[in-house]
């Protein structure tokens, strides 16, 4: 039970960033302007982050899907990480939420491979 509701809090959480990235959110476009990377990289990402996130919904039936879906979520936030440290020169802080969303990612992948 506590793997689903991991499960929807972190869908839903990637979900609403990829429709703040495709929706091309003022604050987000800033953002992704620091990290100097082209705008339709943004589009690019916050599709995969919605495909992501109904893949890791669809994991609760399905749990090869949660698999693929957490891989894909570490993949992404490896890559939120890099570009908030690297590529913006932000302070730490800034990574918690993708540092997170790792962890969260990584415990599904070991739990269901573990369990499947």
């Amino acid at each position: 039970m506590i793997i689903n509701v991991i499960q929807v809090i972190l869908a839903v959480f990637i979900l609403v960033g990829g429709f703040i990235k495709l929706l091309r959110m003022p604050f987000q476009v800033e953002h992704w302007r620091h990290y100097q990377y082209p705008l339709w990289f943004m589009s690019v990402i916050g599709l995969t982050e919605i495909i992501g996130a109904i893949g890791m919904i669809s994991g609760i039936w399905i749990s090869y899907l949660t698999v693929g879906s957490s891989v894909l979520f570490v993949l992404l936030m490896l890559g939120a990480i890099h570009s908030h440290i690297f590529r913006a020169h932000q302070s730490i802080v800034m990574i918690i939420p993708a540092t997170i969303c790792l962890i969260l990612s990584i415990f599904l992948i070991i739990k269901n491979i573990t369990f499947a």
